[in-house]
């Protein structure tokens, strides 16, 4: 049983990376669903769209990558919470659990996919034992008997899918109508920042809780500025809401 806490209608989990990570072993064979890794952008998005928030709340865990949501977390009693993102997740599964576990890389481009499965296999010796790019499409339109086909004769027991949120969490709630004890954790970029194409912002930023900030700003200035003070105030609103709720 894992602690949750409320963002709005939103179901987080009060969990260190370790707790992720045993999580994932521990079902590994046993259990078929995704695993979302939510941010203060999804998290909004969650607030402002019920179907979102409850393609979130369906999957198995739901966990926070984003500081503004840790701290939250700790706001709400739990003290022993930690921001995990999919990259930390994507590297410490392919460099440092066991190389019998095996991994389908699903999303970005096929050249993406090929050099990562080259990078995993020499640099890491993970067991990658296939891969998808699915062409730009609604996501009323894709085949998802099939693709699921192809995961499950892979064999794979972890599919990594990054096609950004909230696309990829709700493509992994259709996807797993006709997947067979499959995890499929959503990662976004996690598949470039392994390839060296992103990297994470210097330690400072990252403390200060300010790494979607940075990557945002970065990415499209412009329509950060425009976006960025209704993440401020639906941060402010929940703590508010939690504190209003232990008085």
């Amino acid at each position: 049983m894992m602690n949750i806490y409320e963002v709005d209608n939103l179901n987080l989990v009060a969990v260190t990376k370790s707790d992720v990570v045993n999580f994932i072993k521990d079902n590994i064979e046993k259990v078929n669903g995704y695993i979302c890794v939510t941010n203060v952008r999804t998290a909004y998005l969650s607030s402002k769209d019920k179907g979102y928030c409850k393609v979130q709340n369906d999957s198995l865990i739901t966990i926070p990558d984003g500081m503004p949501l840790v701290w939250l977390g700790k706001l709400s009693g739990f003290k022993n919470i930690q921001r995990t993102s999919g990259p930390e997740l994507f590297e410490h599964f392919l460099r440092n659990e066991n190389k019998k576990i095996k991994h389908y890389l699903l999303g970005d481009t096929q050249e993406v996919l090929d050099n990562l499965t080259t990078k995993a296999k020499n640099e890491f010796g993970a067991t990658i034992v296939g891969s998808f790019s699915p062409p730009f499409s609604s996501l009323e339109e894709y085949n998802y008997k099939e693709i699921a086909n192809n995961i499950n004769n892979s064999e794979a027991d972890i599919v990594w899918l990054a096609l950004g949120s909230p696309k990829q969490d709700i493509f992994a709630s259709k996807l797993i109508i006709h997947t067979n004890k499959k995890i499929i954790l959503n990662v976004g970029a996690a598949l470039r920042f392994i390839l060296g194409e992103y990297n994470m912002p210097p330690k400072a930023i990252q403390k200060l809780g300010l790494t979607g900030v940075y990557w945002r700003f970065m990415q499209k200035p412009i329509l950060f500025i425009k976006q960025y003070p209704k993440y401020f105030f639906f941060i402010l609103k929940n703590a508010i809401k939690i504190k209003s709720k232990k008085k």
